[in-house]
């Protein structure tokens, strides 16, 4: 049975990626790093955003980015918790207009995490 779990964990990742993932290049994350920058320093609203999952890849390719570019970490950090932060707000839009929030806090404060 756990052999059959890796395999379907396996299958599915490979199929949601589509390809083989690689180390991005220096270059390619500091031009990523300073053009994500400018698009995530924006005033609310974040409506010219891209999509949820589009943010999520930006995070995790910054986070991709201090290890391949360590001097330059910081700045990494800097647009993966922008993007974070981006994210979280509108999963709390969401939470909210959904009326789930309060929801949310009863069962949190019942110990369900």
């Amino acid at each position: 049975m756990r052999r059959f779990v890796i395999l379907v964990f396996a299958v599915i990742s490979t199929s949601v990626t589509g390809q083989v993932e690689h180390a991005p290049t220096v270059e390619q994350c500091q031009a990523d790093q300073r053009l994500w920058l400018s698009k995530l320093e924006v005033l609310p609203p974040d409506t010219n955003l891209p999509a949820f999952t589009t943010l999520q890849q930006w995070s995790s390719e910054m986070g991709d980015c201090r290890e391949v570019d360590p001097r330059n970490g910081w700045t990494y950090f800097n647009v993966e918790a922008e993007s974070n932060n981006i994210q979280a707000a509108r999963m709390l839009r969401f939470l909210s207009r959904q009326h789930l929030w309060d929801k949310f806090l009863e069962e949190d404060a019942a110990g369900k995490r």
